[in-house]
């Protein structure tokens, strides 16, 4: 029989670790402010509208995708829990109450009577493998950086919801004007249509220049189709962007495209330091360093286990004597397991792991090379686009100023309101190409954003 004092410090043992697995180390966790800073919302700031980076907010904190992967997350956590959980002993108590009833014998000329009794205890079963080899712990550790590669995922995730909602709201204020501009110059077509009509009753036009004429006015009137088909669709993702009925997507605000435009400044040239903080490639290292812990955990399953079982309770034939420090009871053994023959399992899973570690190293490569490539293609895009942007401000400067000299010949009578009005088309049709072109550059800019990862 143990001494009294040393089943009392071994119960006090059992109780704490029961007490570490019920209070287990709090990981933080996903909420509207850490996705705000994640996305970097002040940049967003940098964009004259009142309302994009509402609609930003919004999208982080009602979009069903993003709250997917925010559980995402606290499933990856819980399953640290679950991991690091093996590391400590797993405690269980089992009362029992048995009614025994022996049989009558006899031993020569010794006769035993029956027995009739009951029997009563309450043990608390402990067991505990002795991680010595530190093989729980390197599952715990496997366990936690898939819950890092999680959070990065996240990250990304907030970051590319972002930068999706502000590209969709720059096109749809875009086709706010350039739907604006269509219907100008489909009305301007319709009435060279109705002159040339004229021109031709009074023998001044051929029937060709009348099919012509309607020709382009009905093709102007399907573009304006496809613009409104096109504007309708962006908002209609939008609204679930925002979660939102798609119903009423021409309900929401949104401000005027001339005023919009970024006053923030876009670097000549990106650190390659950046790339490092893409969570894309965040996610490949973590995904490495977790494939690396499996291999070696993968090797420690050649070493033997050994599991510690205990054993402490009250064992009593009398409910009344049931918790008497005379009827205390206790157990502890240790023992050793290795395994020596497993068809093969042990060496096949080792290999196994090499190779997905050899694959997350290789998709590791590719996502450094494909972060960088997104970066120069962003910097490349704005250069160009802005020379573009700025080509077609001249042009439409230009024209502009051409055209208030045919307003003044057309006053004057050098020119018909005919040839005004075509001249009118073609300035519509320049300023549509300017818009096309900012909206371009615009979204170059946050295709930058994206490319290092919001940090910028």
């Amino acid at each position: 029989m143990f001494d009294k004092n040393f089943i009392k410090i071994i119960t006090y043992i059992f109780l704490l670790f029961a007490m570490t697995l019920i209070n287990p180390q709090n990981c933080f966790a996903s909420n509207a402010e850490s996705r705000l800073i994640r996305i970097n919302i002040t940049w967003w700031e940098n964009f004259s509208d009142p309302y994009l980076k509402d609609y930003i907010c919004r999208a982080l904190a009602n979009n069903h995708e993003i709250k997917k992967a925010a559980l995402k997350t606290e499933e990856y956590r819980q399953m640290v829990k679950v991991t690091q959980s093996k590391e400590f002993p797993s405690l269980m108590i089992s009362p029992t109450f048995a009614r025994i009833k022996t049989a009558q014998n006899q031993f020569f000329d010794i006769e035993t009577a029956t027995v009739r009794t009951n029997l009563y205890a309450i043990p608390l079963f402990a067991q505990y493998e002795a991680d010595i080899f530190l093989k729980n712990h390197d599952k715990t550790k496997s366990s936690k950086k898939e819950f890092e590669a999680a959070q990065y995922e996240e990250k990304a995730a907030d970051i590319t919801l972002a930068a999706d909602v502000a590209s969709l709201y720059i096109n749809i204020v875009k086709l706010d004007k350039v739907i604006k501009n269509q219907e100008k110059i489909n009305n301007i077509r319709k009435k060279i249509w109705e002159l040339t009509k004229d021109r031709h009753d009074a023998g001044l036009a051929s029937v060709y220049d009348v099919t012509y004429t309607d020709r382009l006015h009905t093709e102007s009137q399907i573009e304006l189709n496809d613009l409104k088909r096109q504007q309708s669709l962006y908002l209609h993702q939008l609204a679930v962007f925002i979660d939102e009925c798609p119903a009423d997507a021409q309900n929401l605000e949104r401000g005027d495209f001339d005023s919009l435009e970024y006053y923030g400044n876009i670097p000549e040239c990106i650190s390659s330091e950046v790339v490092f903080f893409r969570p894309d490639l965040m996610k490949a290292e973590a995904d490495l360093q977790k494939a690396k812990i499996d291999v070696r955990i993968a090797r420690k399953e050649f070493l033997p286990t050994i599991p510690i079982i205990g054993s402490a309770g009250y064992n009593a034939l009398l409910l009344k004597e049931l918790f008497n420090w005379d009827n205390i009871f206790a157990l502890v053994g240790v023992a050793a397991m290795q395994k020596v023959f497993t068809g093969g399992n042990l060496s096949a899973n080792l290999k196994k792991k090499k190779i997905i570690y050899e694959q997350m190293f290789e998709a590791y490569k590719q996502a450094d090379l494909t972060a960088i490539q997104e970066i120069n293609d962003a910097m490349c895009m704005i250069k160009f686009d802005t020379q573009k942007d700025n080509s077609n401000n001249k042009k439409v400067k230009l024209q502009s100023d051409n055209f208030n000299l045919i307003i003044e010949r057309e006053k004057a009578g050098i020119i018909s309101y005919l040839e005004k009005i075509q001249f009118q088309e073609t300035l519509l049709s320049l300023i549509t190409e300017k818009d096309n072109s900012k909206a371009q550059r615009l979204i170059d800019y946050i295709a930058l954003y994206k490319a290092v990862g919001a940090k910028i």
